[in-house]
């Protein structure tokens, strides 16, 4: 099932999101004008009819409330700015509207074209910077926001040919409150963009988004990646970023990474669109915890990467990979070494790109000491390569260190290598009401022997009420995979858990809570159906397997509990009820 992107940016619910606007974070009416133009003098009153000669010299005068109006032409300047704006009062550096405004640091032979440091309340609007790619010098940025500065925006900026495009970096004091919106990192002529990252957020930055921009082209430095929020390598979670939101991107024709964490706490990762990147399309690793990856687009991805995917969970813990669609990678979906992985409702298929004869090549691997990973209502469709050495789905297959796995109600179809299954030998491993279908003879690979359909459920404890029957989709060719009126899928799955008792209130104890979430702090919880009550999650204790609702119902011992749907049980796959 192909699903609509979302254009809704979830950075509204974030209640510190809130909180920074009702505290006067969005700029006010201004107060004076300065004018800078390359014909101008310093020595003038930067009038309109007088204008200064550099933005250095505006930034000396401009006060709270206070707008810089750079005429267009290029600025070989390295502008600090002097003071901060207040809360209510930006002072502001922006185009004039009259041609292309470049600060061009001479390759390197400045260290930046704007360093901000300590300052607040600052917005910076339809500016280029350019050439700041010293490998001797720092920041070597074209804008370096750094220690001890919040509410800063940066707006409609066009970063290229620096060694970091935009860079955001709490060292020993957090940097908060950042926006860098409708921008682009590349340039647009000569598809040149920055030698090592785009966008990047480096260490102590918390509460802040990334938003609506254009990350491309990070070429040709190795590891050059589009937008990453990390800390140094390798690192600990306590210098880590805090509450990020990347939504609305367009994140393409990277060298490596299309987006990457490293010891990231709290990141919402929504509405991308992520291709044609050298290595994963989203990477979530080291240290990352409490991160939400949801209705993005993930798609040709590991252009010059050999084991690569469209999105990977790394050694990472308490993650959600919901309503994605990822396609078209040489692999779709990996998790390997991390704790608490929430997949559901994926599109997820054609995941064998150049991949005819490649050892990698796959729907989903879930390898290398996993645990408490929950994988339902998916569709796999025709994953993996004639001559690849892995199935369509791969859990526990090369290293069965894995624990707590539960694989429900997903659909795999058509998958072509020659395996449809690998499974391991995983402790715990629930899975059951799938449907597992090809034209050829469904194969299955578990623990380490060769199985058709029936054999696999003569000697397998898995997969009890799964069918092996054609999805009917309604344009598999076009990949429309919405179940056809006829689909023998239709109300073929199951609730995911139910009610240990009876109750009333907004505190429902469950068998199994281990399928859903509450956001993590950082998105929206899941909206699930309690019996006949439809409600979202705010809060799971999961040792304890209590889910907190956001209003009070009344509730029977034994009531499902599941993602919303419609008739008297669940369809297999991805699911089409909003």
């Amino acid at each position: 099932m192909i699903r609509q992107m979302k254009n809704k940016v979830l950075v509204l619910t974030l209640a510190w999101l809130l909180a920074a606007c009702a505290l006067g974070g969005l700029p006010s009416a201004p107060g004076k004008f300065y004018h800078v133009a390359t014909n101008g003098d310093d020595a003038d009153p930067g009038s309109d009819t007088q204008p200064f000669r550099t933005i250095g010299k505006a930034a000396n005068v401009a006060r709270p409330g206070d707008t810089i109006l750079i005429h267009g032409g290029v600025y070989y300047e390295d502008v600090k700015p002097r003071r901060s704006g207040e809360q209510g009062q930006f002072i502001t550096y922006k185009n004039y509207g009259d041609g292309e405004v470049i600060l061009d640091a001479q390759d390197g032979e400045r260290a930046g074209c704007i360093e901000i440091e300590n300052k607040s309340y600052l917005q910076f609007s339809g500016l280029t910077v350019r050439g700041a790619n010293s490998y001797s010098s720092w920041p070597r940025a074209g804008i370096a926001v750094r220690d001890g500065s919040s509410n800063v925006i940066l707006d409609d900026i066009t970063a290229y040919d620096n060694y970091f495009g935009i860079m955001v970096y709490g060292k020993d004091t957090p940097v908060s409150f950042i926006t860098v919106r409708n921008s682009k990192t590349f340039d647009s002529d000569t598809k040149t963009g920055n030698t090592h990252y785009g966008i990047f957020f480096y260490k102590k930055v918390y509460d802040s988004s990334i938003l609506d921009n254009h990350a491309a082209y990070a070429l040709p430095e190795p590891r050059s990646y589009g937008i990453e929020v990390s800390t140094d390598y390798p690192g600990v979670q306590a210098d880590g970023a805090r509450r990020i939101v990347i939504s609305g991107n367009e994140v393409d024709h990277n060298e490596s990474q299309g987006i990457r964490t490293w010891n990231a706490v709290g990141v919402l990762i929504s509405d991308n669109h992520i291709h044609d990147n050298g290595a994963t399309g989203i990477q979530i690793e080291d240290g990352s915890e409490n991160i939400v990856i949801e209705n993005n687009l993930s798609e040709n991805n590991a252009q010059s990467y050999e084991y690569e995917t469209g999105v990977w969970v790394d050694d990472s813990k308490n993650v959600v990979v919901r309503n994605n669609v990822i396609r078209n990678n040489k692999i779709g979906l990996t998790i390997t070494f991390s704790d608490r992985v929430i997949i559901h409702d994926n599109t997820i298929y054609l995941n064998n790109r150049g991949a005819e004869n490649l050892l990698n090549a796959a729907g989903l691997i879930v390898n290398h000491d996993v645990s408490n990973i929950s994988i339902t209502q998916n569709t796999f469709y025709q994953n993996s390569a004639g001559e690849a050495q892995r199935g369509g789905i791969n859990i526990g297959s090369s290293e069965p260190n894995c624990e707590g796995i539960r694989f429900k109600n997903n659909i795999v179809a058509e998958t072509k290598s020659s395996w449809d299954l690998v499974q391991g030998a995983c402790a715990n491993f629930l899975s059951d009401y799938n449907d597992i279908f090809n034209t050829r003879a469904v194969s299955i690979k578990w623990n380490e022997s060769i199985y058709d359909w029936l054999s696999y459920l003569s000697v397998s404890p898995r997969d009890t009420h799964s069918l092996s029957e054609d999805p009917l989709f309604v344009d598999p060719a076009g990949f429309d995979f919405h179940l056809g009126p006829s689909s023998p899928l239709v109300g073929k799955g199951v609730v995911l858990t139910s009610t240990t008792d009876s109750g009333n209130g907004n505190v429902i104890t469950v068998w199994d809570a281990s399928y859903f979430s509450d956001g993590f702090g950082i998105g929206e919880g899941d909206e699930i159906v309690i019996g006949a009550n439809r409600v979202r999650i705010i809060a799971i204790d999961y040792a304890n397997h209590k889910i907190s609702i956001d209003r009070t119902i009344q509730w029977k011992k034994g009531d499902g509990v599941s993602f919303p749907f419609s008739g008297a049980a669940p369809d297999m796959g991805a699911s089409d009820v909003k």
